[in-house]
C-alpha cells in the first residue's frame, strides 16, 4: 500500500471479492512500471492513498465471476497477462482500432481499480477481454514487460522506420533502450541513443549495446551538435523522445534532417506541459512531429509472441526482481538510476 508519497508499506488486507463480471488473478510477478514510479514519487490523484499500485502483471486466473466470459483460449488455473489499458470496445476510436485513444480510458492500477502489488489482484470487468494467454516456456517476470514493449513498439511504428534510416532515441530507460532494438530491427541503418544520466547510458549499452552504432551524454546543446557531427550536418532521419523533458523536445527538432518524422512519446508533466517550440524547424524543413501513447490489443499480442521467440536480450532489460516485501528497495534502485526494468514476485 502506497501511504504516502515515497512511502509504502506491506499489510494484510482483506481478500479481495469477486465481481460477477470480473476474476481474481494470483500475481506470479508486475513489474514497475515508470507510471507507477511517478505517482509513487510525486503522486497522483488517480492513487488516492492509501492506495494499491501495480498495473503490469502476470498471474493464474483463479476465480471468474458467473457474469464474465473470459477469452477463449483462457480458463481457471491457467497463467496469463493482463493489459493495463482498460478500453471500453464501443467508442469512435475502438472501433477504428485505435483502442489506446478509447474516450472512455481506464488504466490499471489506478482509480477505481486497485492494482496487483499484492498476492490477489482483481479483474475488473472492463478488464476481462484484456487478460492473454501466455506461452507455457515465457518466465512470468518475463511476461511482465509486455506492457511497456508493446508501448515501446507503438512508438516506433509511428515512427515509421525506413532501411537505413538513421534513428536517434532520447532516453535510455527500459522504454528507450527497447525502442533502440525495435529500431534496429525495423531497418534502421544507424541507431544513435542520448542520455543525459551517465550511469544509466552505461546500464543500458550494456543491455542493448549491439543494437547501436554509438551512444553519449549529450552536452548542453542536448545532443544537437553530435548527431550533427555523425551525420555530416544532415541530421536524423528519424528522432523520438522517449524521456519526458522539455529541452530534449526542443533538441529534437533541431537535430532532425529535412522531411524528418519526430515522435513525442514520453509526456510531459501535466502540471507544465507547454513548451517554446519552434515553428520554423517545423516549416523550413517539412517535418512531420507526431505523438504515441500506450498501445493496443494487437500490439500486446505482437510483444508476447516477441518476448516467447527472442527472450534473450529482453531479459537483461529486467535487471531486478524483488518478492513483494522488498517493494520499497525496487522504487528506490528506480529512483537511483541503477536498474532499467524491475518486477516485483509477489
Amino acid at each position: 500500500m502506497m501511504q504516502a508519497v515515497g512511502e509504502v508499506r506491506v499489510e494484510d488486507v482483506e481478500e479481495p471479492k469477486l465481481d460477477p463480471g470480473g476474476a481474481l488473478l494470483r500475481v506470479l510477478a508486475c513489474g514497475i512500471c515508470g507510471t507507477d514510479a511517478r505517482t509513487f514519487f510525486n503522486g497522483d490523484p488517480r492513487a488516492p492513498e492509501p492506495w494499491q499500485l501495480g498495473h503490469e502483471p502476470v498471474g493464474v486466473i483463479e476465480a471468474v465471476g458467473p457474469e464474465a466470459e473470459l477469452p477463449p483460449d483462457l480458463k481457471v488455473g491457467d497463467r496469463a497477462f493482463l493489459g493495463s489499458i482498460l478500453t471500453c470496445g464501443r467508442c469512435r476510436m475502438c472501433q477504428d482500432g485505435f483502442q489506446n485513444l478509447c474516450r472512455h480510458e481506464e488504466l490499471y492500477g489506478y482509480t477505481p481499480h486497485p492494482g496487483a502489488y499484492a498476492e490477489i489482484a482483481t479483474v475488473p470487468p472492463i478488464g476481462i477481454k484484456n487478460l492473454m494467454a501466455l506461452d507455457p516456456e515465457l518466465p512470468s517476470y518475463l511476461a511482465t514487460i509486455a506492457d511497456p514493449l508493446a508501448c515501446a513498439l507503438n512508438g516506433i511504428e509511428m515512427l515509421d522506420i525506413r532501411i537505413g534510416d538513421t534513428v536517434v532515441v532520447m532516453g535510455s530507460g527500459p522504454i528507450g533502450s527497447m525502442q533502440c532494438a525495435l529500431a534496429r530491427d525495423r531497418g534502421a541503418g544507424r541507431v544513435f541513443l542520448l542520455e543525459v544520466n551517465a550511469d544509466r547510458l552505461r546500464l543500458a549499452t550494456d543491455v542493448v549495446g549491439s543494437y547501436i552504432d554509438d551512444a553519449w551524454v549529450p552536452d548542453e546543446d542536448n545532443g544537437v551538435e553530435g548527431v550533427l557531427a555523425r551525420t555530416d550536418g544532415f541530421g536524423a532521419e528519424r528522432v523520438i523522445v522517449a524521456a519526458p523533458a522539455k529541452p530534449a523536445q526542443q533538441a529534437a527538432l533541431v537535430m532532425a534532417a529535412p522531411r524528418a518524422r519526430v515522435v513525442y512519446f514520453a509526456g510531459l508533466p501535466k502540471a507544465d506541459p507547454t513548451m517554446a517550440f519552434d515553428a520554423n524547424q517545423l516549416h523550413y524543413k517539412e517535418l512531420s512531429v507526431l505523438g504515441a501513447y500506450g498501445c493496443t490489443p494487437h500490439q500486446y499480442r505482437v510483444t508476447l509472441e516477441l518476448l516467447a521467440r527472442g527472450r534473450e536480450m529482453y531479459e537483461r532489460i529486467v535487471t531486478h526482481r524483488f518478492p513483494l516485501e522488498e517493494i520499497a528497495e525496487g522504487f528506490a534502485t528506480i529512483k537511483a538510476g541503477t536498474g532499467l526494468k524491475v518486477v516485483i514476485e509477489p
